[in-house]
């Protein structure tokens, strides 16, 4: 336990996004992930919270909530009805299927599974696996207990009964499963419902359907941020359909629970003069995003312990509070700690508190930790599936240290809000908690066709006599931000394409709900108006379903002409400071090629005098090579924060042009 006699603590608000994105077309289900992650996440992560003494915030998306209802009332997804047949009629194609599934399980969920990893090793190494009827009932059976958190499977016994089982499972057990999966996640809502009401966390909500809310209220917005890019002209404008996402989303949560939340953490953290002035309209208190918007906002006489401090801005329809969070600590949670050893993470973690809080006294006076705050605030989903049991040892190591430790204070997001002594922000600079910019919905051929091809659809509608209540309706599911996420090309999933296929899918019901022609765009993927033909390879640090701020290299590409390759490092953006990054190839001859790039140098080592490399564009570097069949690169990026490694192997894929 630690102890210490000071006199001001250092106040820290936590906020967990809980979010999926919807996955319904005609009322099915198209993938299983609300289901999934329900066992693994929704119903474990309040409850080890609730363990400790210290508040949190859990943000939920209603157009998740409304998904865990369906699932309540019976509605299936594929996985699901696919885990439900009799495992001795499953066909060669359901066979299939159910392997692409077994494949996407993180290696520390298969832990204290030997069956399973057995089975995968084997799907890994075989084209055609060669399996029993048994082998794939176990396999089903595995995989859904792979996807039950550590809490789940206590509380469940007839899950604590099959782990301990561990193999041959019957057909019957395998059903009893299912329905024992359902009515776990039938009961989450009503859990977080009583724990908000004994007092265990503070519930806020995002806007219906997940929108990036300053783009829907004017896509142009976006040149605040990005005033280079290329934009869909004319701009998407729908500042009704926002106000009608904040409404219904607080009178949603309002439904279930009898209260009405006092917070709105927006999709992706994207804000905007005008999405606070919409927030506000609707009574909102408080809301959040990065430190990087602050940081754009503030001006010339911002200091690095700004950040650290509740925000008031006042906007035509009232003032409202900002919370700006701390993207160190909490990507430190969300990409860096899975592998640690749980207590040395948690200790490194509150060491981390310790140097921001001393920067607060050194730079602020320690008077001002009396209304400090440091929001800690992230997906609380996807990154459990990179710790050792879904992060539980971690969150109790931290949470307890937290507990005993008299310098830190924790606190709700609303606490926060309603504490007064807020800072005034004159104006608040559009951009969202990725870089702070919209960069990932925005800008690109693909996802701007996306946006164009939405904004023909609400004139479609406007043009078949439908008011604005009746269009917001219609687009709303349109208008979540995921459609545009996953046309971005640093994001790559094994389901992506069924994103594209639901998005087009719901736009051509859109037309023909007018009685108007279909666009011929909206007959083929949108990827594939993409300008720049060149394949191009995302570079991820961690998981790809996340997208880790602050990363330098976006994607590499490489082009051969003749006897000569290029490869392509696209970054988001010029190094700056004490960043350096390290780009390795390793090519078929076995001998290595490195560039190292810093903020103002660009220094080249290869044993081939006529081997180069040069700043191809302003943000791609170009590295020209003597031909290879197989490249290995490995990029290493290193900051104040640490250092991030990840490895992709190339093939040839275009030309030179």
């Amino acid at each position: 336990m630690v102890v210490r006699s000071v006199d001001f603590t250092m106040r820290i608000c936590f906020l967990w996004h809980q979010h999926q994105p919807e996955y319904r077309l005609n009322g099915r289900f198209v993938l299983p992930w609300v289901r999934l992650h329900a066992t693994k996440d929704y119903a474990d992560l309040p409850e080890i919270l609730s363990e400790f003494p210290v508040p949190h915030t859990i943000n939920l998306v209603p157009a998740m909530l409304e998904q865990i209802d369906a699932y309540g009332m019976g509605v299936r997804d594929p996985l699901e009805e696919l885990a439900e047949i009799n495992t001795s009629a499953l066909s060669e194609g359901q066979h299939r299927e159910l392997a692409r599934w077994l494949l996407t399980l993180r290696d520390p969920m298969v832990e204290g599974l030997p069956r399973l990893a057995s089975i995968l090793a084997h799907l890994r190494t075989h084209d055609r696996p060669a399996m029993t009827e048994l082998d794939w009932r176990d396999a089903i059976v595995l995989f859904h207990l792979a996807w039950c958190g550590p809490v789940t499977r206590r509380k469940s016994s007839l899950i604590s009964e099959l782990i301990e089982q561990g193999a041959h499972y019957s057909e019957q057990q395998k059903l009893l499963l299912m329905d024992e999966l359902r009515r776990i996640v039938a009961s989450v809502t009503e859990r977080m419902i009583d724990l908000q009401k004994r007092g265990a966390i503070d519930i806020s909500v995002t806007p219906y359907h997940h929108p990036i809310l300053p783009l829907i209220i004017n896509s142009d917005v976006a040149r605040e941020c990005m005033p280079n890019a290329l934009l869909p002209q004319p701009a998407y404008n729908a500042p009704y359909n926002a106000h009608r996402h904040i409404q219904r989303a607080l009178d949603d949560w309002q439904r279930r629970s009898g209260t009405r939340p006092n917070g709105m953490w927006p999709a992706e953290g994207s804000l905007s003069m005008e999405a606070l002035n919409v927030l506000a309209s609707h009574g909102v208190s408080w809301t959040a995003t990065d430190e990087h918007v602050l940081r754009a906002s503030a001006g010339e006489l911002f200091v690095r312990s700004d950040v650290y401090f509740p925000y008031e801005v006042q906007t035509e329809s009232g003032p409202i509070t900002v919370l700006f969070r701390d993207h160190g600590l909490s990507d430190a949670i969300g990409f860096e700690y899975a592998s640690w050893d749980a207590a040395s993470a948690a200790a490194d973690f509150v060491r981390r508190l310790e140097e921001r809080r001393q920067l607060i006294i050194h730079e602020q006076g320690a008077s001002a930790l009396e209304h400090a705050v440091i929001p800690v605030m992230l997906d609380g989903e996807n990154c459990w599936e990179f710790y050792r049991h879904n992060g539980q040892e971690f969150l109790r190591a931290l949470m307890q240290r937290l507990a005993d430790d008299d310098r830190f204070t924790c606190v709700s997001c609303s606490e926060v809000a309603v504490s007064g002594h807020a800072r005034r922000l004159d104006r608040l600079r559009a951009g969202s908690w990725i870089n702070g910019d919209f960069s990932v919905w925005i800008g690109s051929a693909t996802k701007n066709c996306a946006w164009s091809l939405l904004r023909q659809a609400r004139e479609a509608l406007v043009r078949s006599g439908h008011n604005e209540e009746s269009i917001a309706e219609h687009l709303e599911v349109l208008e979540a931000s995921d459609w545009f996420w996953w046309y971005d090309e640093r994001h790559q999933a094994p389901h992506k394409d069924a994103f594209d296929a639901t998005f087009r899918a719901r736009l051509k019901a859109v037309f023909e709900l007018c009685g108007e022609q279909v666009p011929e765009a909206l007959m083929r993927p949108l990827s594939e108006h993409e300008g720049d033909q060149t394949q191009r390879h995302p570079v991820t640090f961690g998981t790809s379903a996340m997208h880790r701020n602050g990363a330098i290299v976006r994607d590499v590409a490489l082009e051969t002409s003749e006897n000569w390759q290029r490869l392509r490092v696209r970054l988001e953006r010029r190094l700056s400071g004490n960043e350096e990054l390290v780009v390795q190839a390793l090519g078929d001859d076995g001998i290595e090629r490195a560039c190292l790039v810093a903020e103002d140098e660009l220094l080249w080592r290869s044993p081939h005098h006529d081997e180069n490399s040069e700043w191809f564009a302003e943000n791609e570097l170009a590295l020209y090579l003597h031909g290879s069949h197989h490249w290995v690169v490995t990029l290493i990026e290193e900051d104040g924060g640490g250092r991030r490694t990840s490895r992709i192997d190339l093939t040839p894929n275009g030309s030179i042009g």
